[in-house]
């Protein structure tokens, strides 16, 4: 029996280069496709996720800490209160603006 002389002896076992049915290649192709979409899938929630708790972190003084299991800091504490007390002025503001405008019409 010879043995070829094309490739590495990686691909061969026992000295014998193995011949697939078309068949065979067609299912594993199959196999592999369904798992790369999967993937592709899988890679964009974790970058979306990753998105979101970044934007978090910019946002919310108290997710770092909330994030990790401590308590937040007193001056974390702050300025999420500050945070809080800017979002409620702006949301009256937004309010009279809207009233003020619905007179106008």
């Amino acid at each position: 029996m010879s043995h070829p002389n094309t490739g590495t002896p990686s691909i061969y076992e026992d000295g014998i280069q193995h011949n697939y049915s078309h068949e065979a290649i067609h299912n594993e192709q199959r196999h592999h496709l369904h798992k790369d979409h999967n993937r592709g899938m899988d890679e964009l929630l974790l970058e979306d996720t990753r998105t979101q708790i970044e934007e978090r972190y910019k946002t919310d003084p108290l997710y770092p800490a909330t994030m990790h299991g401590n308590r937040p800091s007193r001056g974390a504490q702050q300025d999420a209160e500050i945070q809080a007390e800017e979002a409620e002025m702006l949301r009256k503001k937004q309010e009279k603006a809207n009233r003020a405008s619905n007179k106008e019409h």
